[in-house]
């Protein structure tokens, strides 16, 4: 059975006997490197990150990091001595601050079979570990000395004391010596930002744009909730812009949707970048894509209405009660029984973040877990950018009301198969 760390040690200062190439308060996409460590060990479940400053340089000053609201609960401190940590019980998170890690790395070790020392896969992939405490205290110790660290490693390789865990999607490990090698950590840590569960646009297309603006905005003021806002008032001008009819009024209207679609990337990459999670930015995320969603069904409606197409408005009803249903219906399982903001924490459902970030083998399985994809809003938008381009705005709202009464009957399937799952979740909640 796996013993889930809830102390992280971040080994900081003089680490393996050499002085520190950039302070562990350098920031980094907009966090200080020790912050970044011990944020990220707090979303692990860790009480504790204790910063171990090893050398005579003076250690930095975490007070000001230490009452940062990102912590959610877990302390922070700092000891200069490694006999300091000779308390306490349970496995120890063990992190290298002259490290950037990917946002991952803590909970894929914790996930991994009990051993001495949990690694990730990999030569390059020494910044943290999971360790029982005693290997930990040795870790620390070792790491006062020249190279220790890494000796310490090797040596506990050699004994066949260390479990190896896979990666992360996009793992990577960056050490941090100077300025240069501080600023190819951070691109690193923004390309590692992608996920699995990503459409076919947003792999091609949109992360391409809404990484270097998320890159900028990480270094500002600006928060997520900000950019969810800025999101929807986008799709929200596609709509009105749409309603004005006319070809040039679709095509602009789709270009201020797809702008949207852009930035509701960016929201997300930058709670992750920057550590800012609230439920109530999820809830805000998904309301406002759905939202989004609407107004572009309408405002494609109006377009077609003004031209014409008697059809429009009882295809735009079919689509619009569909889609609320299913939404709604949604909305009532991740409040009540999955505990979350996202839609993606429904994990029977075929728009899950497990789902769409399986890599199945096989022509037909790969068929079937691209299918879901498709309906993904990014997909769904780009392409409807092409259709308007072709003067088709009829197949934007026809293509619309198929996928969401498509998408109602699926979950309806769904829901029933799923349905001893639900009403035990609704008992433990």
């Amino acid at each position: 059975m796996t013993d889930t760390p809830t102390e992280g040690w971040i080994l900081a200062g003089a680490v393996d006997g050499r002085p520190p190439g950039v302070s562990p308060l350098a920031r980094c996409a907009g966090l200080p490197l020790v912050l970044r460590h011990a944020c990220e060990l707090a979303r692990a479940g860790c009480a504790r990150a204790i910063v171990v400053w090893y050398g005579d340089a003076p250690p930095p000053d975490l007070a000001p990091l230490a009452a940062d609201p990102r912590l959610a609960g877990c302390a922070l401190s700092l000891v200069r001595d490694p006999e300091a940590l000779s308390g306490g019980a349970g496995d120890v998170f063990v992190a290298r601050a002259d490290r950037v890690v990917h946002r991952d790395t803590f909970q894929v070790l914790a996930a991994a079979p009990a051993a001495p020392l949990r690694a990730i896969a990999g030569d390059d992939f020494d910044g943290a570990f999971a360790a029982s405490r005693q290997v930990a205290r040795d870790l620390a110790a070792a790491a006062a000395r020249p190279d220790g660290l890494r000796r310490a490693v090797a040596a506990l390789r050699a004994q066949g004391r260390v479990v190896d865990a896979e990666p992360p999607y996009l793992g990577f490990c960056a050490p941090v010596v100077d300025r240069r090698s501080l600023r190819r950590a951070e691109w690193q840590l923004i390309r590692s930002l992608r996920k699995a569960a990503d459409g076919f646009a947003a792999r091609a297309i949109n992360r391409h744009l809404s990484l270097p603006i998320t890159w900028m905005l990480a270094r500002t003021p600006v928060r997520p909730n900000h950019i969810t806002l800025l999101a929807f008032a986008a799709a929200l001008m596609g709509g009105i812009t749409l309603a004005r009819g006319g070809y040039w009024a679709g095509v602009a209207g789709m270009l201020w949707v797809e702008l949207g679609s852009i930035l509701d990337g960016v929201d997300g990459e930058l709670a992750r970048v920057t550590c800012r999670f609230s439920r109530v930015g999820q809830w805000m995320d998904t309301v406002t894509d759905d939202a989004a969603n609407v107004c572009y069904w309408t405002g494609t409606m109006l377009n077609l209405q003004a031209a014409g197409v008697g059809w429009a408005m009882p295809v735009w009803s079919v689509a619009v009660a569909a889609f609320a249903i299913t939404q709604l219906s949604q909305y009532y399982l991740i409040a009540t029984v999955y505990r979350s903001g996202d839609l993606a924490a429904i994990p029977w459902a075929f728009q899950s973040a497990e789902f769409l970030s399986a890599r199945p083998r096989g022509f037909w399985p790969r068929v079937k877990a691209a299918v879901p994809k498709l309906l993904k809003r990014d997909f769904a938008v780009t392409l409807f950018c092409a259709l308007a381009a072709a003067g088709r705005l009829d197949a934007v709202l026809a293509i619309s009301a198929a996928g969401a009464v498509s998408f109602l009957v699926a979950f309806c399937v769904q829901l029933v198969r799923a349905r001893p799952e639900v009403a035990g979740g609704r008992r433990a909640a």
